[in-house]
């Protein structure tokens, strides 16, 4: 074989670009491009080092501060079109390296804190979800206009706010999480969510802890994939139901608190059948829509407020891990002021922002280059 072609192209490493011969070697019965075939370096392409500093920075800041970032440390100008594909494109490779680790039911040899799994006796389950804006090019229906160019069906966007999901799993004697999430069904969201636990070493004897808010379809999801599961309505929620349910009764803002607190200490002690008997009395003296709500809110979750015993249990009676962590992973990211998402790029960016949580970075780098050296 010989040097049929020997064109120069241009690649980025941390140090710069660079301008590299690129051999296309003929005739044979292989023809190759030893650059492209054996090293993945191809024309106006980065080195491995260049995307994963650019997607670390992408998955901490916007697109354009990622690329004033990646200059400032590297002294090599990008520009941000190129950070933001760069990131994302990591971030694709992100959730599929985050769906093989949560659905290895356990079988790593490592678990979130680098140590040998060992079975866990209690763990506890965390899961909120948060609302993120997203926009979507959409033909215009109604109107025959076109692009003045191309003549394209003329398009206008649309905003929507589309619910994203976060959960935990930890032993619930540390403070080690392994999270989860995504913008999904709930039973998809579950599922990774008992991936994480299998992680940490739960197994048929594990006592298993789940706190959430009353979404419809919520404790129904976690009850199915745990069916051993103590659950735990935050009591928070419990809370605004009662303060809300006073304001559509009519109590004054002054006098719901003399209505809700004693109520709620009630509830936490675990008399709710006395409660419910009590709301009964006051809808058929003056029915309210929002007390016969409250009422079948209650009943649906009666054997998850008796917070009092679960206090003394070292259970916790609020959300507040999952709530923080939202502010802390996706929101910090995904949801800073005027950020507009295209929906296809939300669950990749939440896996990278969830890999770094996760404290996987270094393993998903790892096994991502021993992928490619391998094939």
């Amino acid at each position: 074989m010989s040097i049929h072609k020997n064109p120069t192209i241009q690649f980025t490493v941390i140090f710069g670009t660079i301008d590299l011969k690129s051999p296309y070697l003929w005739p044979g019965e292989h023809p190759a491009k030893p650059l492209l075939d054996d090293m993945n370096i191809t024309h106006r392409g980065r080195s491995d080092t260049v995307k994963r500093a650019l997607s670390e920075f992408g998955s901490d800041e916007s697109f354009h501060d990622a690329r004033q970032k990646f200059k400032e440390h590297y002294h090599v100008d990008v520009g941000i079109s190129t950070a933001d594909r760069t990131t994302k494109a990591i971030a694709r490779e992100a959730s599929e390296y985050i769906a093989r680790k949560l659905s290895s039911g356990g079988t790593d040899t490592e678990n979130a804190c680098g140590s040998v799994q060992e079975h866990v006796q209690a763990i506890l389950l965390e899961l909120d979800g948060c609302e993120m804006r997203t926009a979507q090019m959409h033909v215009i229906n109604h109107s025959d206009e076109r692009t003045p160019i191309y003549h394209n069906p003329k398009k206008e966007k649309r905003i929507a706010w589309r619910d994203v999901r976060l959960g935990f799993a930890r032993p619930l004697a540390q403070k080690e999480k392994v999270f989860g999430g995504k913008m999904d069904s709930y039973p998809e969201v579950v599922k990774q969510l008992h991936g994480a636990a299998e992680f940490i070493g739960m197994t048929s004897d594990t006592n298993v802890i789940g706190v959430a808010d009353g979404g419809i379809g919520l404790s129904e999801e976690l009850f199915r994939q745990f069916p051993m599961m103590q659950f735990i309505l935050d009591k928070s929620h419990v809370r605004d139901h009662l303060y809300d349910t006073a304001e559509k009764m009519g109590i004054s803002k002054d006098a719901r608190a003399t209505w809700v607190e004693p109520r709620l200490q009630d509830i936490s002690r675990g008399h709710v059948d006395k409660i419910l008997t009590e709301f009964v009395r006051e809808h058929e003296t003056t029915p309210c829509a929002r007390l016969q709500r409250l009422i079948g809110y209650v009943t649906r979750f009666e054997d998850a407020v008796s917070y009092e015993r679960f206090k003394e249990y070292g259970y916790p009676i609020g959300s507040g891990e999952i709530e923080s962590a939202h502010k802390s992973i996706p929101q910090k990211r995904l949801k800073s002021p005027g950020a507009t998402w295209h929906p296809e790029s939300i669950n990749p960016m939440l896996a990278l922002r969830i890999v770094k949580a996760n404290d996987w970075w270094d393993d998903f780098w790892e096994q991502r280059t021993a992928q490619r050296v391998a094939a």
